[in-house]
């Protein structure tokens, strides 16, 4: 008795098969990620909807009393080079004091 092998295609039939299984998988995944996306939403509009909506706003700033009033300030430390800065070395003289400068 001689038994012979003829090949038939079934390489192409197990490509099929791997195509078909990764397409299924694909299908199966994005429905997945879907159903968990559509999940997500609904929490957050659940968790939005019983929150109080102050943990969800900041406060605005506290208005000053008196909106009016500024602050006089003098600098502590002029930057190099200013026209108020002693340091030696600077490009500019130091302003002499106003009771100088006014005589």
């Amino acid at each position: 008795m001689l038994i012979t092998y003829r090949r038939t295609g079934g390489v192409s039939l197990i490509m099929l098969a791997a195509a078909l299984v990764a397409t299924t998988l694909t299908i199966v995944v994005g429905a997945t990620l879907l159903i968990v996306a559509v999940a997500i939403g609904a929490v957050v509009l659940v968790g939005r909807a019983l929150l109080p909506a102050s943990w969800r706003r900041r406060t605005p700033p506290v208005e000053r009393p008196w909106p009016q009033e500024t602050i006089e300030t003098t600098i502590v430390n002029p930057p190099l080079g200013s026209p108020a800065d002693p340091r030696p070395g600077s490009r500019h003289m130091p302003m002499p004091p106003a009771d100088i400068a006014g005589s």
